[in-house]
């Protein structure tokens, strides 16, 4: 019996969908859980898995179709089975849609063409260029044109990082642009930047992105619906720092190197082993626990925020960590997440140490309960049995649920990380 793969719901308070590149033909066998498609949501292009096996049957939505949440975009059964009018309303609804995303967009750049070649045909005197949807989208907000940025993907297909790394020659220009140094951290501990150009013409008004208007939503109804309350505290980083070099300069030859991130992730997920309510979320009935582990790390896109997690990370060694927060990272940038990454967090870590930030707040991302946010390690004068030393100080600050846990609670889950932090020693058992 055939059955219809529909749009999933790949994030929290996700309306709809991109189908960026089909991964597989008409025809094509396709196992259970096996990536056939990718899809762009507002934040990134993850790969969707069927969750039926067989032959791929029909294929409903066309690259570069947007496709509401739940909606059919493919279909999967026997070799040889008949296929309905299953895409009867999809066609109606995405053409809506599609309809109005680009009622404003040149005549050149046609749907029919962007569906089935992901081209943007820029005019008889520069050809056809070659651009991943994203990259097209980004480049549109941004207003480049794509004629002057130079592809690095495929037969010189302009990717998504060829957008965000150009940068215009402003010499031409009449009006002089204001230009903003935004640094945006490429890694996710306290260790390295990306500094990006940002121009704005006087008066302008900036058109909103479709993750800025996610942004929005999530958190408006993160703030609305979740009672959040705060609990600081700082934290002498002095042996952590210690240790960080020690296991650095002994396995630099192997490649490791960990940053001030990957013990605070080390640290929040034994905190979290001895309070487990954190790691749970709100239901109408009841507390519900998590059975894993998933430490989701905000990571900053010039775009906005996005918080994917490391998978069942509970009885992975301080190694282990940090090459699952690299490889997430590096896997954040290329757009090659998993649908269970990108969703799949149970708990938070948002990180502004790189922007020598010392303290903040972070809004939690449901549909967890919890976010530890912290700020740089700086030298601070502290006393220690009386006498003025020198420590290296970071200032942590659990924002949680008051629905699942008290403020006594937070602060017992807090000083269990501080306690580990500071005594690093448990990282290595």
């Amino acid at each position: 019996m055939a059955t219809e793969l529909k749009m999933p719901q790949m994030g929290y308070d996700m309306e709809e969908g991109t189908v960026v590149r089909w991964l597989k033909e008409e025809g094509s066998t396709v196992n259970r859980n096996e990536a056939v498609a990718e899809i762009e949501t507002d934040k990134a292009v993850v790969e969707f898995e069927s969750d039926s096996e067989g032959v791929l049957l029909k294929i409903v939505a066309p690259e570069g179709t947007i496709v509401p949440v739940g909606q059919t975009i493919a279909v999967v059964g026997n070799a040889g089975e008949e296929v309905g009018d299953v895409s009867d309303t999809l066609i109606e609804q995405t053409t809506a849609i599609n309809d109005s995303e680009t009622e404003d967009s040149d005549p050149a750049d046609e749907p029919e063409q962007f569906h089935e070649t992901t081209e943007v045909i820029s005019g008889p005197s520069t050809g056809r260029i070659l651009a991943t949807p994203i990259a097209r989208r980004i480049a549109e907000e941004r207003r480049i044109s794509l004629a002057n940025v130079s592809g690095s993907g495929p037969g010189g297909r302009i990717t998504k990082k060829d957008v965000e790394e150009y940068e215009p020659d402003l010499s031409s220009q009449s009006t002089s642009p204001v230009s903003l140094e935004t640094t945006i951290p490429k890694e996710t501990g306290n260790d390295s930047t990306l500094s990006v150009p940002v121009t704005f013409m006087p008066g302008e008004k900036q058109p909103i992105s479709r993750m800025r208007q996610q942004i929005a939503r999530v958190t408006v109804k993160s703030k609305t619906e979740k009672p959040h309350f705060y609990v600081s505290a700082e934290i002498n980083m002095t042996n952590a720092m210690s240790l960080r070099k020690q296991i650095n300069d002994q396995l630099k030859d192997d490649g490791v190197r960990l940053t001030v991130n990957d013990l605070i992730v080390k640290a929040c997920i034994q905190a979290l082993q001895k309070y487990p309510k954190f790691n749970a979320y709100y239901q109408d009935d009841g507390i519900q626990y998590n059975d894993k582990i998933n430490i989701a790390v905000a990571i900053a896109d010039n775009e906005g925020l996005i918080v994917p997690a490391i998978l069942d990370c509970g009885e992975k060694s301080l190694r282990q960590i940090s090459q699952m927060i690299k490889d997430l990272a590096e896997r954040s940038s290329s757009g090659t997440l998993s649908p269970q990454e990108y969703t799949g967090g149970t708990f938070a870590i948002s990180n502004l140490g790189m922007f020598d930030v010392s303290s903040f707040v972070a809004i939690i991302h449901p549909p967890q309960s919890a976010v530890l946010a912290v700020g740089t390690v700086s030298e601070k004068p502290i006393v220690i049995d009386g006498e003025i030393a020198v420590g290296q100080i970071m200032t942590a600050t659990i924002s949680a649920d008051h629905r699942i846990v008290d403020g006594a609670e937070g602060a017992q889950f807090l000083i269990e990380v501080k306690r580990l932090l500071q005594s690093p020693t448990s990282f290595m058992v």
